[in-house]
């Protein structure tokens, strides 16, 4: 027989029997394959209703035939209620006798007695065996179902996920009630013949026929249509579950549109706090380095300050010590002047000192003035120094503050992302899961699903380390950069942007850190943190640096070396070398026939 093609095999309509031997060809066929077991099982379960109730009978016609029976059966067992076969233990044991002993004279109604023991009979034969075949149909079907509609999930997990726990927990509820329904149904005959059954230990359906027949006192009469009622709850299990499937991964792609929208707002607000905390920890940094300078400042002036505070009061003094002695001259040249018209010599003398000592003073007050606002202009400028510390130390603090806040908002909003990228990982693996046939496949070989990693040994080894076009480049660049690596960084684009204080920080950092190396080490270094710092760092972005700065000629480079192929060594072929045959001569063969003799 030719094999089976795979357009056949897509083709043909499937069946549970053929799963055992094969792989189901989509979910959809399954659920098909199912639908069609359980519409056999329901057909199974109407043809033995027919043969227990019988064709031109009802189940209420029925149960009223044996209840008459039942009735007298039970006032001889002296008992209202029948829960249990062993109540008629005794009634049974006396028919017995009576039938092996025809001349017994027993008042019991033989008639009835046979009759209940036929139905007790009846309903152990129909329970115990002709059920078997259908709850062994819904364990095979219950089986395939575990087998191929997963959830691909534990029953806890992330919030986000909720839609995979919820179905897996839905999948075990239903499995769990699908199974305690078929296994009640042997339980009632057990109950029945040991410790007893109640009317409310049967289900909804059973008991509205006990209400409507007035039968409640005898509950096994029902107990047949319990076990149909199980039946058909455990097919609407099925279905249900069946139904949850189907749906399961239109709901999970609706949840990895709903959490990839989600990221990408997180993602726009995790890039707004980078910024803001970039710009925050630029102001600390600016307000560190001014409260530095303050008191750098500050402790330069403080020795001076007291001078300066005793020169200012002595300055003070001599003004107005100039001031009024000004004023007494002016009044002293003033009065010789009114007092006599006609001035002797030693009077013009006098005046003329006078006003040389008022020209004198005229002439020294503005210059105390002026040292006067100096000093004054000092000491103001030292308090406005303290003011500024004090105010740049206010707000430092809350700077700090805001930074401690930014910061912890922004790690909450990376472990959101990461998180979110997690569960869209986990969610996209369960999509994939519930929509590949190959995983069908690999379920029914019990194959694993994902692939394992190889260990320490399982890969080949590396023969060397790959370099990256912009590794190659920033290579060049530091080599030929020299000192112009300083303009380059300042030059180069960050992302998030870095502000000109944080590349100063930076730039001094290189210098002190690497302070005895070359400037290739140096460039190397600002390369290789611009690398770190700029997320989309780029051969691109470092050319149009270069040539920013006038450095196209180290551009130019970096195209010339990237350009390069990189050389592959032609694998050598190793020639097959075949070993030497030695050929015989046809003297040699001669000589050693002749050698041997003949036997």
């Amino acid at each position: 027989m030719p094999l089976q093609t795979g357009l056949a095999f897509h083709r043909k309509r499937q069946t549970l029997e053929n799963l055992t031997l094969e792989r189901p060809q989509n979910l959809q066929s399954f659920y098909e394959a199912v639908e069609d077991a359980l519409k056999k099982i329901e057909n199974h379960l109407r043809y033995v209703e027919l043969e227990y109730y019988g064709v031109e009978r009802s189940p209420d016609e029925e149960i009223k035939a044996w209840l008459p029976a039942l009735t007298t059966v039970m006032g001889h067992a002296k008992t209202g209620i029948l829960v249990s076969k062993q109540q008629l233990k005794d009634v049974f044991d006396l028919y017995d006798r009576s039938i092996g002993d025809p001349t017994m004279i027993v008042k019991l109604d033989k008639e009835a007695v046979q009759t209940t023991l036929e139905v007790i009979s009846k309903v152990e034969l129909y329970i115990r065996h002709k059920f078997e075949n259908i709850i062994n149909g819904i364990l095979l079907v219950t089986s395939y179902m575990k087998k191929y509609c997963l959830s691909f999930s534990g029953i806890s997990g992330d919030v986000y996920l909720e839609t995979a726990t919820n179905y897996e927990k839905q999948r075990r509820e239903l499995a769990d009630a699908i199974q305690i329904n078929l296994d009640d149904i042997p339980v009632m005959m057990d109950k029945f013949e040991n410790d007893g059954i109640r009317l409310t230990e049967l289900g909804s359906v059973p008991r509205r026929i006990a209400e409507r027949l007035e039968c409640g006192h005898v509950p096994f009469l029902v107990m047949f249509a319990g076990a149909c009622e199980n039946i058909r709850n455990a097919c609407i299990g099925v279905r249900k579950w069946i139904q949850a499937d189907d749906g399961y991964s239109t709901f999970i792609q609706f949840d990895i549109t709903d959490l990839e929208k989600k990221k990408e707002t997180d993602s726009k607000l995790l890039r707004d706090l980078q910024v803001k905390v970039s710009h925050l920890d630029h102001r600390l940094k600016v307000c560190k380095r001014e409260i530095q300078e303050c008191v750098g400042e500050l402790k330069r002036v403080a020795a001076k300050e007291k001078s300066l505070k005793k020169h200012e009061e002595q300055l003070k003094t001599d003004l107005r010590e100039i001031v009024m002695e000004l004023e007494m001259k002016e009044r002293q040249r003033e009065d010789t002047l009114h007092e006599s018209s006609v001035l002797t010599h030693k009077e013009r003398e006098q005046l003329e000192k006078l006003t040389s000592e008022i020209e004198h003073m005229r002439l020294k007050k503005p210059v105390l003035e002026r040292k006067a606002d100096d000093l004054k202009r000092k000491l103001e400028f030292m308090k406005f120094r303290r003011e500024l510390k004090s105010k740049r130390e206010t707000q430092l603090q809350e700077v700090k503050e805001e930074l401690r806040e930014a910061k912890r908002e922004l790690r909450r909003t990376e472990s959101e992302c990461e998180r979110l990228e997690r569960n869209i990982i986990k969610l996209r693996e369960i999509h994939r899961f519930k929509t590949s046939p190959e995983v069908l496949k690999k379920l029914f070989y019990n194959m694993p699903l994902t692939h394992k990693g190889t260990g320490a040994g399982g890969g080949k080894k590396k023969k060397g380390v790959v370099i990256d076009k912009l590794e190659k480049a920033t290579r060049v660049t530091a080599t030929l950069i020299d000192k112009d690596w300083i303009p380059l960084y300042r030059t180069l684009p960050f992302h998030p942007p870095r502000g000109e204080e944080n590349l100063r920080v930076d730039i001094d950092d290189i210098t002190n850190t690497f302070l005895r190396d070359t400037l290739e080490v140096h460039a190397k270094q600002a390369l290789y943190r611009w690398r770190r710092m700029h997320t989309r760092a780029s051969v691109d972005d470092l050319k149009k640096a270069l040539t920013a700065i006038k450095r196209k000629d180290i551009a130019d480079k970096v195209d010339e070396e990237l350009s390069k192929k990189r050389a592959v060594k032609p694998k050598t072929s190793s020639a097959v070398k075949f070993p030497k045959v030695l050929v015989q001569t046809q003297q040699v063969r001669v000589r050693h026939s002749l050698s041997n003799p003949i036997k």
